[in-house]
This record gives structure tokens, C-alpha cells and sequence, in this order.
């Protein structure tokens, strides 16, 4: 069985591991994933196509773990 982290990373990309995203959850339980580079960069999407698989602002998060294959 997979943990939620790794079925996290398949379905939202590198948003999971990234310094520059915040994590919007609605009262539903919906989670919605936000680009904080938006806020200052109009060129990054406020909230990006998930998965996001290409991104020139990522920057690991030193709390995630890293992406598959690095």
C-alpha cells in the first residue's frame, strides 16, 4: 500500500515537495494547491494544471521529501 505522500506526488506533482506552494483546504476536504511565485511573478499561474511535471520556480521544500527519479 502506497503512503499518502507518494499518492500526493503522482497526482499533484512537484507542488508536493515545493517551498513556493500553500495548500488551500476547504471545508469539503478539497485541497487546492497555490503558487505564491504568482504573487509576485505574472507569469507563474495562480493555480497551476496538477500534475505539474515542468517548473521553472520549484524549490524543495527542505521538510519534503524529494521527487521520484532525483
Amino acid at each position: 500500500m502506497k503512503d499518502d505522500r507518494t499518492e500526493d506526488r503522482a497526482r499533484v506533482g512537484l507542488c508536493v515537495g515545493c517551498a513556493n506552494v500553500h495548500v488551500v483546504e476547504n471545508r469539503r476536504g478539497s485541497r487546492f494547491y497555490r503558487c505564491r511565485l504568482a504573487d509576485v511573478d505574472p507569469t507563474f499561474l495562480r493555480y497551476p494544471p496538477l500534475p505539474v511535471i515542468s517548473c521553472r520556480g520549484f524549490t524543495p521544500n527542505s521538510a519534503a521529501s524529494p521527487p521520484e527519479g532525483t
